[in-house]
């Protein structure tokens, strides 16, 4: 749909892009905004920065892991929320999802090169570089061999979105300034320290859709009732599917990445202490990649910030005296 109206256009193939110049406002605190991984999840990240701009409110920086950095990149560039809303749209059909696939033969190293997703975000961003940008972009990956947290700011902005969403035994490695690079949610999942020591700003928004210690806790991860007994035509296709697919629940993938998210949740914990404020959307249970609920996910990040619209007002309203001058472990920058 998108693809047919872009081809009809004679100049800028991207129609929703626009210069989006930083209002001067020395008095007021610069405000930057954590987008956290999270898969479909993290679309939530669409609502808040919908409602952000219908109130006016200024961001000077955005930082990103994966699916973030893929949602904080289209903003930086110009792609209002309301547009954003738009591309999510596209992808509410698993089989547009499929059209994206681009298998790894013999799955090795992963089960997807992740090439025909990066050519999809050419589609919105073309050749553009960080450099490009009026607001500061941070894109948070991680280096497989040296074990460092990478924080991109310069160079592609495709190449940089892409090496952070490689999720670990689904999207292959992806080589970028000769580093080794994958998700960046597995060293970083939700980065506010990144946008304290890269952007120089005053305040910090965290929005992460990572489990909480509290969520954890109150058993909202596991499935009180037990699910009604398939039929037999269905046990037998789920037999098949647990012996071929390596996505199915419980096999190889699956095991791994439910691994990084129970580490993650320790992990975002201790981040979001240096955020001033930190927006949760609702949890819904769907799976890591439930786009068709792309308007549920969005609708739970307006809602939050709504609910907290005071407080980010509130916050932006005293000018910060100092700033957070702590490192973080991996501050290499690629």
């Amino acid at each position: 749909m998108l693809g047919k109206f872009l081809r009809t256009l004679k100049g800028d193939p991207r129609p929703d892009r626009k210069k989006r110049p930083l209002e001067p406002a020395a008095e007021k605190p610069k405000l930057g905004l954590a987008l956290s991984s999270g898969g479909a999840r993290g679309l939530a990240h669409v609502g808040v920065l919908q409602v952000l701009e219908e109130n006016g409110i200024e961001v000077y920086a955005i930082s990103g892991s994966s699916m973030g950095s893929y949602i904080g990149a289209l903003w930086a560039a110009g792609f209002s929320g309301n547009h954003l809303a738009k591309l999510a749209e596209e992808m509410h059909d698993r089989r547009q999802l499929w059209k994206l696939a681009d298998p790894v033969f013999p799955p090795m190293r992963g089960l997807f090169h992740g090439l025909k997703a990066k050519a999809h975000l050419e589609r919105s961003l073309g050749d553009l570089c960080f450099e490009d940008l009026e607001r500061k972009l941070l894109v948070i990956t991680a280096d497989l061999d040296t074990k460092e947290r990478l924080v991109l700011r310069s160079g592609k902005i495709s190449d940089a979105v892409h090496a952070s969403c490689a999720m670990p035994g689904i999207i292959a490695p992806v080589m970028f300034n000769g580093r080794r690079c994958v998700d960046g949610g597995v060293v970083d999942p939700v980065p506010v320290g990144a946008l304290h020591k890269f952007a120089e700003v005053d305040r910090v928004i965290a929005v992460s859709v990572i489990p909480s210690f509290k969520e954890v806790d109150t058993g909202m991860y596991r499935s009180d009732e037990p699910p009604p007994p398939p039929s037999p035509g269905k046990r037998f296709l789920s037999a098949i599917n647990r012996n071929v697919n390596f996505l199915a629940k419980g096999n190889i993938v699956d095991t791994f990445r439910q691994s990084i998210r129970c580490a993650q949740v320790r992990i975002a914990h201790d981040s979001i202490k240096r955020a001033d404020l930190c927006l949760r959307p609702e949890h819904f249970s769907a799976p890591w990649n439930d786009y068709s609920n792309f308007d549920r996910f969005i609708d739970a990040g307006r809602q939050i910030t709504l609910d907290h619209l005071d407080e980010i007002r509130a916050l932006l309203e005293i000018q910060s005296d100092e700033k957070s001058k702590d490192s973080m472990v991996g501050g290499r920058v690629a």
